[in-house]
């Protein structure tokens, strides 16, 4: 679903279009690790566009605001954007509200993911933002969200606003859609810590379509890379995709589930960023991913884990046709259904 808000504004100066968005700020305060990667594809449930800049500042004078309701994973949210100030300085923190909570009943709780998004127009991709923990919402918590999470002033000057145009995104999934029956979920990572972080060096590999690396053990399962040079076919070989897969899975082929949070990289021998100047992005920073694993759902990854143009061109990343991937697991959790615990029979 998409909202368009549009006005008659002059032009903005536009910032400057190769120097990617620094959007979690959140200098004071270190409670919340937010992961802030970059992506193509569009938010999947909410797009706000809105064509005025001074419209956004106007709303934002207001202490919230409040937007068009749209439907996620089986229940219907709304975009909130607070103004929150804090030592003279201006914040825009998003929030999602659920709503329609009337036929929920008595003492209801929800629990979901939450990916925000912001589109950077200067590098043409949404800038994804998510902490990976599961967020409750309640009779007594109907909005999550991230605090004071962009300077106002840094926003617009970094996200490259053509014609005063931005948009903001959510998507929302759900983890616990059914309430007969409950979920127990423990780590496994600490349990069995074999190879972590995991190196893969790879030779010529812009000869092949696709490559598998070793088989590796971390969290009591056996996994394995994979890689593609040209990358998968949505790509359109613009870009370099990398997956990783779940070979064995004692927990899974039990009829549990994992819970994973990955970080992979393509490894530089240079020893700095190589981009320089006062650009901040930097191809070689890892990129942070959550995903699931079960009995139908085996591999995930970043089909646009990176622009060719990209890895040919930055010093260091590859050696003599040689690269090396590096797969870091922050987490693993299984997630084990519990049965329904029964109903005790009347006594009379």
């Amino acid at each position: 679903m998409a909202t368009t808000i549009s006005n008659q504004t002059p032009k903005s100066n536009p910032a400057t279009a190769n120097e990617p968005a620094k959007v979690a700020e959140r200098e004071e305060t270190k409670d919340d690790e937010i992961a802030v990667t970059w992506r193509e594809e569009e938010p999947a449930h909410y797009i706000l566009q809105i064509q005025s800049l001074p419209f956004l500042l106007e709303i934002l004078s207001e202490r919230q605001v409040a937007f068009e309701a749209f439907e996620a994973s089986g229940h219907k949210w709304s975009l909130i954007l607070h103004r929150e100030s804090e030592k003279g300085d201006v914040y825009i923190s998003p929030y999602l509200r659920i709503m329609d909570i009337q036929h929920l009943g008595y003492n209801w709780k929800i629990d979901a993911l939450i990916n925000f998004f912001v589109y950077h127009q200067g590098m043409n991709r949404y800038i994804t933002i998510q902490d990976g923990k599961v967020k409750r919402f309640s009779a007594e918590k109907t909005e999550s969200g991230f605090s004071r999470l962009m300077l106002l002033t840094k926003f617009i000057d970094r996200l490259n606003l053509r014609e005063n145009t931005c948009k903001f995104g959510v998507e929302v999934f759900v983890v616990n859609p059914k309430k007969e029956k409950g979920e127990c979920c423990c780590s496994i990572l600490d349990l069995h810590l074999k190879e972590n972080p995991v190196t893969w060096p790879i030779g010529n590999f812009s000869n092949s379509s696709g490559l598998q690396s070793h088989k590796f053990s971390t969290g009591n399962s056996e996994w394995e890379l994979q890689l593609y040079p040209r990358g998968v076919p949505e790509v359109k070989r613009k870009y370099l995709s990398i997956y990783l897969n779940l070979e064995h899975s004692k927990e899974v082929e039990s009829g549990n589930k994992l819970h994973v949070q990955v970080k992979l990289r393509i490894k530089s021998n240079s020893p700095s960023n190589p981009r320089g100047g006062e650009s901040k992005y930097d191809p070689t920073k890892p990129r942070i991913g959550n995903a699931w694993f079960s009995s139908s759902q085996r591999c995930w990854g970043f089909p646009y884990f990176m622009k060719l143009a990209d890895l040919k061109q930055t010093p260091g990343l590859i050696d003599n046709g040689h690269l090396t991937v590096e797969a870091e697991f922050n987490s693993i959790y299984v997630i084990q259904d519990l049965a329904p615990e029964p109903h005790a029979a009347n006594s009379d």
